[in-house]
């Protein structure tokens, strides 16, 4: 089974994850969680991107912390043979921060990193001449050719709402999953990974 996530955070470091969605699929069946957690701040520049505010968080959590739901966390992403994410180590870093203010340690299987795995294939120079820059999601969706309606109707029939746009984790989850199956047509490394992963 392949766990695909996205975080969205009050930013940096140091940041809390005020919103998590994933989508688990064992290649025939899809589910996809969302989570928001209410959160004491955000930084104002993270807030500008998302458009979340701790005002906002608080309603659509319902009051509720990432603490509340960590024990159906942990045993998702434990229970995965494989997470994936755009830019994967960023997205860790937040979860292993999340389980540590509980006296918790994340764990999972293995991991894959959809913005390193198509950095050598997109080839996009860096502005220095100097090898290849990470590729965006939207970028990757681009060259995929996945688009944002495909993303939103994906987004709608998964995570049964109408309320998801850009810089919302269930989109972003939803154009890496997207992304992810494309990519499975077209490389010989990622149909390694199906293989693998998911049931035949």
């Amino acid at each position: 089974m392949i766990l695909f996530f996205d975080t969205e955070t009050t930013g940096l470091t140091p940041g809390r994850i005020i919103q998590l969605s994933y989508i688990m699929t064992d290649g025939q069946t899809a589910v996809a969680k969302n989570f928001f957690f209410a959160v004491s701040y955000i930084d104002p520049s993270a807030s500008a991107v998302h458009g979340f505010t701790v005002e906002k968080l608080e309603k659509l959590s319902g009051g509720k912390t990432f603490s509340c739901d960590i024990d159906e966390i942990y045993d998702d992403f434990l229970s995965a043979d494989l997470i994936v994410a755009h830019n994967v180590k960023f997205d860790i870093g937040f979860l292993i921060a999340e389980f540590c203010y509980q006296d918790r340690i994340f764990r999972y299987n293995e991991s894959f990193d959809t913005m390193k795995f198509f950095t050598p294939i997109m080839k996009m120079e860096r502005s220095n001449h100097r090898g290849y820059k990470y590729p965006k999601l939207g970028e990757m969706c681009e060259f995929l050719d996945i688009y944002p309606y495909d993303i939103t109707r994906k987004s709608r029939e998964l995570f049964l709402t109408c309320e998801v746009g850009g810089h919302d984790a269930r989109y972003d989850t939803v154009a890496l999953y997207l992304c992810f199956f494309e990519g499975l047509k077209k490389f010989d490394q990622l149909k390694e990974i199906g293989l693998k992963y998911l049931q035949k």
